[in-house]
């Protein structure tokens, strides 16, 4: 009976070690994919983040079975549905620049969260910054 328990014990602790490094898995998956940042009002890729998407582009071209969903965010001046629109501008000029970096666009999706889901929530133009944003995220 004892060696049971101990069994059972043991089955449970590698089971919760396999979840635990699944989710570690995915989350050494999502650092490898870079956001990048864009100025005020703007929804061009700015020079200092084409190495950035260079690098997501490779990695996306190595992992023949994950698609990749292009987040565009924005900061939260202006009204929702002005932000969803700029977002949406943001997340397609990033598809685009992957696109022309080789990446298959029928691995690539697009999707606009405006100022829905602020990085940081201070209202000042240092927390601003990181919300103006693509995020890649490994679907």
């Amino acid at each position: 009976m004892k060696n049971l328990k101990v069994a059972v014990a043991v089955l449970a602790l590698s089971i919760v070690a396999a979840g635990c490094a699944k989710q570690e898995t995915k989350k050494t998956e999502a650092a490898k994919l870079q956001s990048v940042y864009f100025d005020f009002d703007r929804s061009d890729i700015k020079p200092e983040y084409q190495a950035a998407l260079k690098g997501n582009a490779t990695w996306i071209n190595n992992n023949s079975k994950s698609k990749v969903e292009v987040q565009g965010n924005c900061d939260e001046r202006g009204t929702s549905e002005y932000n969803l629109a700029l977002g949406d501008r943001r997340a397609k000029s990033a598809q685009g620049y992957l696109v022309n970096l080789g990446v298959d666009r029928s691995k690539l999706s697009t999707v606009s969260f405006g100022k829905e889901k602020p990085s940081c929530t201070e209202h000042n133009e240092s927390c601003w910054w990181k919300n103006r944003r693509d995020d890649f995220v490994s679907k």
